[in-house]
């Protein structure tokens, strides 16, 4: 649970980092100054929604485990040994994923269905911006990853409605969208 604070902390920082560098130039594209600061605003106000939906996610899960550890405890037999915790590489993603759909969703960036729009996200993304080879790369890059998406089967309004499909789906679309500005521009976001 102490994961969502740190991701926030990390994008914090990243902008404060990026308020502070002045305009990059590397490539074919200058990449912002700073993280908007509507955009950071909404972020905390995400992390307090994201943090009451894991704390009631987890109570809910206690409930329904406290049954099956007291039947496992009075089954195990002595000497064996718990599993080893897995990694939590999905779980992070899913978090990071539920914050940018949480900041897509406060900003207008997604359809009546719950889903990304293209115009949504070049605006999300591109906000600020000067450099129209910037502005270009962001608008081809939110055009390829819709449509691999839209390939892929994932705008679809029932494959969003399966738990954590749209955590997923925003996360995914924010790492496809980065790493086409990274490859046109030749620098980060």
């Amino acid at each position: 649970m102490h994961v969502l604070p740190v991701a926030v902390l990390a994008l914090a920082a990243l902008a404060a980092v990026e308020a502070a560098a002045p305009q990059l130039v590397r490539g074919r594209c200058a990449t912002p100054p700073a993280a908007p600061q509507r955009i950071e605003k909404v972020i905390n106000e995400c992390q307090e929604d994201i943090k009451l939906s894991i704390l009631e996610e987890a109570l809910s899960v206690l409930g329904e485990s406290t049954g099956i550890i007291s039947r496992d405890a009075k089954t195990r037999q002595p000497g064996k040994s718990r599993a080893r915790r897995q990694a939590f590489t999905e779980d992070e993603r899913r978090i990071a994923g539920c914050l940018l759909h949480c900041v897509y969703k406060k900003v207008k960036a997604l359809n009546s269905a719950g889903l990304p729009t293209g115009e949504g996200l070049v605006k999300l993304y591109a906000e600020g911006v000067q450099d129209a080879s910037y502005f270009l790369a962001t608008a081809q890059a939110v055009n390829h990853c819709l449509g691999a998406a839209q390939q892929q089967g994932r705008l679809l309004p029932q494959a969003v409605k399966e738990p954590g499909q749209k955590c997923y789906l925003a996360y995914d679309l924010f790492e496809c969208v980065s790493d086409q500005i990274i490859e046109y521009c030749g620098a980060s976001p």
